[in-house]
């Protein structure tokens, strides 16, 4: 793997690459990191994989961020576990050959820096990936403010940082170590480019493999399923290379994910993974030994401790705006039920045997030799089914009946009875029994060689970075970033108001867009807190 070494004088290859941009370049464990992406416009994928990666390439956290009009923005949540040292922010996607990396300083904030006084840092050829504009002006900034004190600014741009097609400007205001810039620089991917692109979502994908032989599984049947009211669901079949695809669209935060996959033949047992994300190479790198100077130990033990009593006091950082809504569809995916049951309505039955008994028309679970069968009458035909219906417990399809077995009237919340055959894409099911129970528990089927779940990390939901309204007298600002703008519409004049917080120091306003060309253009001016 080699380091990318192009010359961006001129800026001709700007376009192939992302740009990313930290609120600051020194952190301490705890805090949240702020980030701006503008994205190359010749960029397929929808999304942008963040990662916080250690000085030896360790992948710590990530977040996946929607990328809108060539842009994105969003956070990170640093460990409070990490030790001091150089990390780097680096970004990914499924089709761009190449990660854009950005390296931080975080400093633990329960122990204090090295006694050795010295610090290793990687020793690349930092990138130049913002271009200067002369007629981009900031007016109105003092040289000095007072902790608390409001200060107004006017950003003027020419008809160069204005673009149609740009979604907006960043403009941030935050405290900065002026002997201390974090490196820009790209790397090579260390994998093959994927075909598939992730335009309009995630997209999840892996493998199923014989579980003994360990070759590919051809005819191997996937399904994804996402427990909800309304269940989502989906299903994959492989071809000879094993290999499955799952596309999410439009979900944000957490999301419970279940995937499950078996022979439908029922000849072979089969196993399941998960591709890991791609790797960011930086086993490259060399790094040099540098000594903290006076000031940067002075500022760093104050940043530690003012993220600490930011703790105490419970003063956020960002505040995280509500989920898009997101629609679901009118009905489950297997149809309208014949019948719907809920058991909590009637006298109490203790197992799912009786439930089925005196309450399930059409529905039969009984068991045999201490094997448990289930079966639905198909109204059509006026007899049962002679294969097994496709059973949810809380929209999680189950195939070892054990689960439910013990399950009684109170455990449950209601029961949806199809009792046809119903068809979903290449698939059918001989009758369809949901059960709701009343305390969904996602946990009951267990993992296994076949069954993966996950608590899915899907499209960050959008942030403001918190400006408190008014703190009292004896609660104090502790904040290290005044001012967070990362898409704000490209006027000729912005009009911006920020009061500093009582953290004293240097700060620096700092304004990047991206212009018609596709350049990256920056403005920065500083000023002290006194």
């Amino acid at each position: 793997m080699i380091l990318v070494l192009t010359s961006f004088n001129g800026f001709p290859q700007i376009s192939e690459k992302f740009a990313l941009f930290t609120d600051r370049d020194v952190y301490a464990s705890g805090e949240t990191l702020l980030l701006k992406v503008f994205a190359p416009e010749a960029e397929q994928s929808g999304v942008v994989n963040i990662d916080l990666l250690s000085g030896k390439g360790m992948r710590i956290t990530h977040a996946i961020l929607k990328i809108t009009g060539d842009q994105a923005d969003g956070f990170i949540y640093i460990p409070d576990s990490l030790s001091s040292g150089c990390y780097f922010v680096g970004t990914s996607t499924r089709t761009n050959k190449t990660h854009t990396l950005k390296e931080i300083y975080i400093a633990n904030r329960f122990a204090d820096l090295p006694e050795s006084n010295a610090f290793s840092r990687p020793v690349v050829d930092q990138q130049r990936i913002e271009k200067p504009i002369p007629g981009l002006r900031i007016q109105g900034i003092e040289s000095r403010y007072k902790p608390r004190e409001k200060g107004h600014f006017t950003i003027a741009l020419p008809d160069e940082c204005r673009p149609a097609s740009t979604e907006g400007i960043s403009v941030t205001i935050a405290t900065t170590l002026q002997e201390y810039n974090g490196q820009n620089f790209f790397v090579n991917r260390n994998s093959p480019v994927s075909p598939i692109t992730d335009k309009e979502g995630i997209i999840l994908e892996g493998v199923v493999r014989e579980l003994q032989s360990d070759h590919p599984f051809k005819n191997g049947v996937v399904y994804l399923s996402i427990p909800d009211s309304i269940p989502g669901f989906n299903y994959y079949i492989t071809g000879s290379d094993g290999r499955f695809y799952f596309l999410l669209k439009d979900y944000h935060g957490k999301v419970p994910i279940v995937i499950q996959a078996f022979d439908k033949a029922e000849r072979q047992l089969v196993r399941i993974s998960l591709n890991e994300p791609a790797t960011i190479p930086v086993d490259f790198l060399t790094f040099e030994t540098r000594n903290f100077s006076t000031e940067f130990r002075r500022c760093i033990s104050q940043n530690t401790s003012n993220v600490t009593f930011r703790k105490i006091f419970n003063q956020p950082e960002v505040t995280i705006q509500m989920a898009p809504l997101h629609k679901p569809d009118p009905y489950p995916f297997y149809g309208v039920a014949t019948t719907t049951v809920f058991p909590k309505l009637f006298t109490d039955l203790p197992d799912f045997s009786e439930v089925s008994r005196e309450l399930l028309p059409g529905v039969k679970f009984r068991t045999y030799n201490r094997i448990p069968v289930l079966l639905v009458n198909n109204s059509a035909q006026q007899n049962f089914f002679l294969q097994p219906p496709l059973l949810l417990l809380d929209g999680i399809p189950i195939h070892d009946l054990n689960l439910i077995k013990s399950m009684g009237s109170k455990e449950i919340d209601n029961v949806e009875i199809c009792q046809s055959e119903r068809f979903f894409g290449d698939l059918s099911f001989p009758g369809v029994i949901a059960i709701r129970s009343s305390k969904p528990d996602y946990s009951r089927p267990a993992v296994s060689d076949e069954l993966i779940k996950l608590n899915l990390d899907a499209i960050q939901l959008q942030t403001t970075s918190y400006t408190p309204s008014e703190l009292p007298f004896n609660e104090p600002d502790l904040r290290q970033v005044l001012l967070w703008k990362p898409s704000l519409k490209p006027e000729g004049k912005l009009e911006m108001d920020f009061q500093t917080s009582d953290i004293c120091g240097h700060y620096k306003v700092v304004i990047r867009g991206k212009s018609a060309n596709g350049e990256i253009y920056c403005k920065e001016q500083f000023f002290e807190v006194k």
